[in-house]
């Protein structure tokens, strides 16, 4: 028991740590560069974040566990919305870049909407998985054009020009040493943390079908909820946002489509009567208030957080009682 709760400790240590510097690294990447942090967010954040999505799903995908590979990552787009884009907003509303979030909301939409019509036929399979990709590679394109309109935009002068291309190669190689050192350092703080969690609930008694609904559901989102909840510590909002919308539409676009190619992937009656739905119902309540206010508001974060805690409590009484 003492060396599974100095485990746990050890696991906070390492995500919380973790995500202290990789947050860091990630606002002096922008600093230097100039790319605005909900850019950043969407995309080296929420790709370094959905990391354990991909590999869960994609083991869970060869190993013929498909419905796995499904849920995990549904199951991830609604914590990351409800949970930890709830806890964000509530704790500290924030105003947003209108243009990029319209940009990252549309291209969330229209993956979930093709992932829903792509499922209408009972599974997920090879032809699917193009459309997914198709998405994915719009999604990385215009990343790539922000990017570089925030290039010509305020890279006026030579300097600037210099900074822009990169950094110095010993402060660029420090940098990114430390970003990755952060991210490995959340990453199997996560695990551990999870596994310990997982042993100290069982072993005070919680029931495991709880301990899967709970910790074991929020395990491969704590990079997520770790780094957003540091970047607002740290006043830098537009990091989470761009994070969640980044991760939720990689989720769709890369960790559902690439788990689909070893095996086609079954939509479940759950997926399509009960998580889509509340998938969907998140969403909404993120998007379409702050495209009209340009703000995220701490009513939409206490919407959010109520939704997810009404999907959990569905769940629980689904397969509990």
């Amino acid at each position: 028991m003492l060396i599974t709760i100095i485990l746990f400790l050890v696991g906070f240590v390492l995500i919380t740590k973790g995500a202290d510097i990789f947050i860091n690294c990630t606002v002096e990447i922008g600093k230097k560069t100039h790319i605005s942090e909900l850019i950043l967010g969407a995309t080296i954040v929420s790709f370094a974040t959905t990391l354990p999505e991909l590999t869960v799903s994609m083991c869970a995908s060869l190993n013929d566990q498909t419905t796995m590979s499904l849920g995990n990552a549904v199951g991830s787009i609604i914590c990351n919305t409800g949970l930890i884009l709830g806890l964000v907003a509530f704790i500290s509303p924030f105003k947003v870049d209108r243009k990029m979030f319209i940009s990252k909301s549309t291209i969330l939409l229209i993956s979930i909407i093709s992932l829903m019509v792509c499922g209408l036929d009972g599974s997920i399979n090879g032809s699917d998985t193009i459309v997914l990709l198709i998405i994915l590679s719009i999604f990385m394109y215009t990343n790539y054009k922000s990017i570089t309109n925030g290039k010509s935009i305020k890279s006026n002068s030579s300097q600037e020009v210099n900074e822009y291309t990169g950094l110095k190669s010993k402060e660029l190689l420090n940098t990114m040493i430390l970003f990755f050192l952060g991210l490995i350092m959340m990453v199997i703080g996560s695990k551990v943390l999870v596994e310990s969690g997982s042993d100290i609930a069982k072993m005070i008694g919680i029931p495991e079908g709880i301990i899967s609904l709970t910790i074991i559901a929020l395990g491969t989102s704590l990079p997520e909820l770790v780094s957003s909840l540091t970047a607002i510590k740290k006043k830098h909002h537009a990091i989470s946002v761009g994070n969640i919308l980044g991760a939720n539409i990689l989720n769709i676009t890369s960790v559902i489509a690439l788990s689909s190619i070893p095996n086609d992937i079954p939509i479940l009656s759950q997926n399509s009567s009960i998580d889509y739905l509340f998938m969907i119902a998140l969403v909404l309540i993120l998007i379409l208030p702050t495209i009209k206010s340009n703000k995220i508001y701490r009513f939409q974060g206490l919407m959010l957080l109520l939704i997810y805690g009404t999907y959990i409590s569905t769940l629980y009484f689904m397969y509990m009682v």
